[in-house]
């Protein structure tokens, strides 16, 4: 059982941690899955993908998400052990014949995502051309306005496309279609685009959708200029859900990862040493901060002094404060992120920072390289600074200073 404190100050009164130290927030899993349900009309589905932690897993499940999106026999193993009576939706549009047969026959999955047809013969031949299957249709559409695009790999287009929905609505029970507008889609209206393309296919195909899941890309707030008010994306769904030609009582999914689990976890970790405006610090690139130095995320982050006194901590505006860049502890020298990350001029070496919003994509991306990977867990009770569902709330312009 992980210990619980109410701050990460607080927890650094008592302790002072050598290896860097995930900290769960179970209250934010509470409030993103609430706003979904309260905004989406349709029905959620958890994408594992983003953090596979069992205590998030179980979480997102107790607050009333019963489908999840596994991309690997893996994640199928983890829902189906942890999660009894959920849905598993198997999206991942290329999967080995082994794969295949084990989650149809050893898991009960029943719903599969494809893109090519050679897929559809795959799914087919392995399940003995099985008449219970959900075959969603992976589409390309636009992802240009995203910060993670993902088009490349996947998704049918044109005339190929439109073979491939007459095909599957032969072939399978229900048809669903699908799409990914990038991870971080930063335009709301891309959502509405997409549906729009899709139901133009689609009706060139002549044929009805059971099913519509318009994927995930929900954005989440880390630095300033991007979007922290995700009910304009809602309302833009809703309002183009009329251009997909779907049965009656079709049914519409939203597939958030990111945006679910993101203000989940922050991170604690140790300034081991300090060059100028540059900080060495004892998680990075190969670790929970994968997307700070590949991606060239900047994380909301503060300082927690071992100073005497007290330190005000203002906006990232602010001249006081000091952009820094960041180095992980390995001795690669890809494992940097270049930020610039603001924080007050004073830190140096023994400091602790603790980065927010690390729960999407930190843990699960995380490696053991040149030894390094070795956590603490612990739960904290406070709040995540800048919550994309509660925007107007703020975290004291102090830092707490340890003596």
């Amino acid at each position: 059982m992980r210990p619980t404190y109410f701050s990460a100050e607080q927890y650094l009164k008592q302790r002072r941690p050598i290896d860097p130290v995930r900290c769960f927030r179970p209250h934010a899993i509470e409030r993103a899955v609430t706003w979904f349900q309260s905004h989406f009309s349709g029905q959620l589905i958890y994408a594992v993908k983003a953090n596979m932690t069992p205590d998030v897993v179980q979480l997102v499940a107790q607050n009333g998400v019963r489908n999840f999106d596994v991309a690997s026999l893996t994640e199928v193993d983890l829902i189906y052990h942890s999660i009894p009576n959920s849905n598993l939706f198997y999206m991942n549009p290329v999967k080995s014949r082994a794969h295949i047969r084990s989650a149809y026959y050893d898991y009960g999955v029943r719903c599969f995502s494809i893109d090519h047809v050679d897929e559809l013969e795959k799914i087919l031949t392995v399940t003995e051309q099985a008449k219970d299957l959900t075959i969603f249709v992976r589409l390309h559409c636009d992802d240009s306005g995203s910060v993670l695009p993902l088009g490349k790999k996947y998704g049918a287009e044109g005339s190929d496309a439109i073979e491939l929905l007459k095909l599957v609505r032969q072939k399978a029970e229900r048809l669903g279609v699908t799409f990914h507008v990038g991870s971080q889609a930063m335009q709301a209206e891309t959502f509405g685009e997409a549906i729009r393309y899709a139901g133009d296919l689609v009706r060139r195909a002549g044929v009805l959708a059971e099913l519509l899941n318009v994927g995930g890309g929900f954005p989440i707030f880390y630095k300033d200029g991007d979007p922290v008010d995700l009910t304009s994306y809602m309302s833009n769904i809703e309002q183009s859900l009329d251009a997909m030609p779907m049965v009656q009582g079709g049914e519409v999914f939203a597939e958030p990862g990111r945006a679910l689990v993101a203000e989940a976890e922050s991170l604690i970790v140790r300034v081991d040493g300090r060059r100028d405006n540059e900080l060495f610090i004892n998680d990075g690139g190969y670790g929970v901060l994968y997307d700070a130095a590949n991606c060239d995320w900047i994380f909301p982050l503060h300082l927690i002094s071992h100073h005497e006194g007290v330190c005000e901590r203002t906006n990232a505006h602010d001249s006081e404060l000091t952009g820094f860049q960041l180095w992980g502890p390995t001795c690669d020298a890809a494992d940097h992120m270049k930020g610039p990350f603001f924080l007050p001029t004073c830190v140096k070496e023994g400091d602790y920072l603790e980065i927010h919003k690390t729960g999407a994509y930190g843990g699960v991306m995380a490696s053991g390289f040149n030894g390094f990977g070795c956590y603490e867990e612990i739960f904290l009770e406070d709040d995540v600074m800048v919550s994309n569902f509660q925007p107007d709330a703020q975290v004291e312009n102090v830092i707490k200073l340890i003596s």
